[in-house]
């Protein structure tokens, strides 16, 4: 997405956007600046690249942060930093959460001011006078986008407020909004995730310079994750089988090529941000390689592996991916010849490890090295996960044997077999043990966890909660000698989960108030 960042939309930040402002309360401006804006091709396609700034949000804080904190309220992750208390952090992350939470709401704001922005280009575009394949692809990309917004909110929040118009923003529409229900915005996902697709050409056909805008093969493999969530196992192995047999898709052979560096857009790519590095422009590039960074590396120490993942993979004997995934404090940094003791800095971060996937090693560093001028790209959506969706899907439509094959070409790439003869319940698990392994710190955990059910019961309240597996394994067995020792994060973790408030976030109050109630909050809260 390089272009889509260097393009910065100047019209639509200042006019659109605001740090304090919520979305239903964003006021109708600019009218006559819109009609004179859209004039012509190369400006509407400046318009459709500022749409996708509010994939990851024009300051860390914004989206992305939000994102690793969820990852922090799993098995996977502490909160990770003990020298600096932050209630707002460790209270979403060990379920201590109050509505309010400035990342809770600001997560929601941005994500509407994306819908807005694809509203907004979805009703100028059409009036445009360009080429016509052209022009389908933008109005392709914003539909893709929509469709990823309504992602973002519906699996954090549930049912939200539709909108799929720029007049819709007239001040007694806004009063009056009420919340959707999560299958209307499930609809609503679908709908433009299938036009998008249809719209959309195949990543092979794009240019060097515009790889990282939406393609075919990402919004069919959205439109797949849609309908795996939602349980319609039929039509996510079919529509994942889609993109399988496009071709436009492959494993990267070394594991440890997803998240390197120099690698933007390989193989195994279906939707990915490309960061950039400007000084002129402090904020535009990647942030977790710092924000989760360790202390004792120029880091700020936020998301620290726990010692149960980095367990999980020991079980599995899966060295590959355990070193391409989790730096421990004290040993030699995979792929970084110039770190052979890392200084983890275990008295200010819980666990004393780091995620060797936002890590970037020190002769490829920038300079400056600081948080927004980071070039490693964020996959937020990448082949491997297609396949174990895939395998998902084919074992719950009863197909084993597709089911298998998927989990193999998985398996496979880091030199584990697979047990051909695994069926019920050992597939299903085998396959969701899978996931954890293969997309660790990649902030799709908490998700599969909410959504992933075992007799009915969320995956996540079994994990979670007095009870807990990880609660248990922190409380009564774990004696890693970084996590026991630094308890200035609590060892009890997730035991205040509550099964009936914490599968979803909590609505921010301000948009209750601004509809006087209209917008409910979610149970619990």
């Amino acid at each position: 997405m390089k272009n889509t960042y260097k393009i910065l939309m100047v019209l639509v930040i200042t006019t659109f956007t605001s740090c304090t402002d919520d979305f239903l309360d964003q006021p109708i401006r600019a009218r006559q600046e819109l009609d004179d804006f859209f004039v012509d091709e190369e400006a509407s396609t400046r318009f459709v690249n500022g749409i996708y700034e509010k994939v990851n949000g024009e300051s860390w804080h914004q989206i992305n942060f939000f994102r690793a904190i969820g990852e922090m309220a799993t098995d996977d992750m502490w909160s990770g930093n003990t020298i600096q208390p932050r209630p707002d952090i460790t209270g979403i992350a060990h379920y201590n959460v109050f509505p309010g939470s400035t990342y809770i709401n600001s997560f929601w704001e941005h994500n509407y001011i994306g819908i807005t922005r694809a509203n907004i280009a979805l009703e100028r575009v059409p009036e445009v006078e360009m080429d016509e394949e052209v022009k389908q692809r933008l109005l392709g990309e914003a539909k893709f986008l929509r469709g990823f917004f309504y992602f973002e909110l519906v699996k954090n929040y549930g049912g939200v407020p539709i909108v799929t118009t720029y007049a819709e923003l007239q001040e007694a529409e806004v009063l009056n909004r009420t919340r959707a229900t999560e299958q209307e915005v499930w609809d609503q996902i679908e709908a433009d995730l299938s036009d998008a697709a249809e719209a959309l050409p195949l990543k092979s056909s794009y240019a060097a310079q515009d790889m990282g805008r939406a393609t075919r093969g990402a919004a069919q493999a959205y439109l797949a994750k849609a309908y795996l969530f939602q349980e319609k196992w039929s039509e996510a192995q079919t529509m994942a089988e889609n993109v399988v047999n496009s071709g436009e898709y492959q494993l990267e052979p070394d594991f440890a090529n997803v998240w390197n560096v120099n690698n933007h857009h390989g193989p195994e790519s279906i939707f990915e941000v490309e960061y950039i590095t400007d000084q002129t422009f402090p904020d535009i590039g990647g942030q977790f390689t710092i924000t989760q960074g360790s202390r004792g590396d120029q880091g700020w120490g936020w998301g620290s592996p726990t010692s149960h993942l980095e367990q999980a993979f020991l079980d599995e004997g899966d060295d590959i991916r355990l070193r391409s995934t989790i730096i421990r404090h004290g040993e030699p940094v995979f792929g970084d010849p110039d770190v052979t003791e890392f200084d983890g800095k275990p008295d200010e971060n819980k666990s004393g490890r780091t995620s060797r996937k936002t890590y970037v090693p020190v002769a490829q560093r920038p300079d400056p090295y600081q948080r927004g001028q980071i070039p490693l790209s964020w996959l937020h959506i990448r082949y491997a996960d297609l396949l174990l969706i895939h395998a998902e899907a084919a074992f719950f439509n009863n197909n084993t044997s597709a089911a298998l094959a998927s989990l193999e070409q998985v398996r496979s790439r880091v030199s584990l077999n697979t047990d051909q003869s695994l069926s019920g319940d050992a597939l299903r698990d085998a396959i969701w043990k899978e996931r954890r392994l293969e997309l660790a710190l990649e902030q799709h955990r908490l998700y599969d966890l909410r959504r992933q059910k075992i007799n009915s019961t969320p995956r996540l309240a079994l994990v979670m909660g007095q009870q807990g597996s990880f609660v248990r394994y922190n409380l009564d067995e774990n004696n890693d000698p970084f996590e026991t020792t630094n308890t200035f994060e609590e060892q009890d973790k997730g035991i205040n989960f509550d099964i009936n408030k914490h599968l979803l976030w909590p609505i921010p109050p301000e948009e209750i108030q601004l509809t006087q109630g209209r917008v409910v909050q979610n149970p619990g809260y």
